[in-house]
């Protein structure tokens, strides 16, 4: 995959064109959403009851963002991305509210402002997902960083265009009970931690879990079991069927998909053959795993086998828990 090329002059070209489309927008909702109903105290009155319920709803957003950077060190990667797609969910409900409500023509320029507000912490809590995942599992070229920084420049025009919806908002007629909305603010002063693209870069990668890990592990157990050994070598008893039940665990933190499960049982005497199944798990979710029965085994009575089951993954970290393998007799007729 390819990123653009973020050079000095090109960070100050998007920041100038964040600006103007943060111009655009709020000149757009004012013009569009002023004139869509007449004027009066108790039209205001009901827009500004869901202006506030809106400001509720962003700022709890807004501080379990910043409770997720706080305890990014603490929480696993998978966990990391639910929860950014969580507070991804609830500002595009926030912008969905907005667009079903009634404007009164004097609510015109703060609902320009507080749609300009949505609109941008929209926008750089969808960026923040896409640069996370680049910062982590991308080289330092790749521009996670860079893009970090323009979420954080969109966060940050949210909040100036949410300024000036509460400034609006106190120009409206004393006849209209505006009441206290809540200050809302992503990137402002007051958060513990500081949205610095560079500082952020440096949390992520500096703890190992939170980088892409890709971990396959394999255990299995025979039916019958092996009872006793000769020589040090485990000793099957002699049953009509031979199963093998083999268990797949996602160890790492990145869903897997159509693994291969690869079964051998190789016998010591030329005469038999070597036998390889194959089964595929669809899919297998970080923490899960799944048992496959491998029951198509035939073996002879007393003959010396060694089974393997091995399952592999791209990038897999740890490929010293890839097979389980077992030598053993089965035992003779009794």
């Amino acid at each position: 995959m390819a990123y653009p090329s973020y050079a000095p002059v090109g960070r100050q070209r998007r920041r100038r064109w964040l600006l103007t489309l943060l111009v655009a927008v709020i000149i757009i909702s004012i013009v569009v959403f002023a004139v869509r109903r007449r004027s009066d105290a108790r039209g205001i009155a009901d827009y500004l009851a869901v202006a506030q319920q809106v400001a509720t709803e962003q700022g709890e957003t807004a501080d379990d963002l910043e409770a997720l950077f706080l305890t990014v060190t603490d929480v696993e990667r998978p966990e990391v991305m639910r929860r950014l797609e969580v507070l991804r969910v609830s500002s595009e409900d926030a912008s969905d509210t907005l667009a079903g409500t009634d404007v009164p023509l004097d609510a015109g320029e703060a609902h320009g402002y507080l749609v300009a507000a949505v609109s941008s912490w929209s926008s750089g809590l969808d960026l923040l997902d896409d640069a996370i995942v680049i910062v982590l599992d991308e080289s330092a070229e790749a521009g996670g960083t860079e893009l970090l920084q323009e979420a954080f420049d969109f966060l940050r025009l949210g909040d100036l265009a949410y300024t000036q919806f509460l400034v609006a908002t106190d120009g409206f007629d004393d006849a209209v009970p505006v009441g206290d909305i809540d200050v809302v603010a992503f990137a402002g002063e007051g958060r513990s931690i500081e949205y610095d693209a560079q500082m952020v870069t440096l949390r992520l990668t500096s703890v190992h879990k939170l980088g892409e890990l890709h971990d396959i592990a394999v255990t299995a157990v025979t039916d019958p079991e092996p009872l006793g050994e000769r020589n040090n070598v485990p000793v099957v008893p002699h049953s009509e069927q031979f199963i093998v039940q083999a268990v797949v665990a996602n160890q790492g933190n990145e869903p897997e998909h159509l693994v291969s499960v690869d079964l051998e049982l190789i016998p010591t005497d030329d005469s038999e053959e070597r036998v390889t199944v194959r089964q595929t798990v669809a899919d297998l979710e970080p923490g899960q795993a799944r048992t496959l029965v491998f029951d198509t085994l035939e073996l002879k009575p007393g003959g010396l086998y060694e089974v393997v089951i091995t399952a592999e993954v791209d990038k897999d970290e740890d490929s010293e828990n890839d097979a389980w393998r077992m030598v053993f007799y089965q035992n003779e007729n009794a």
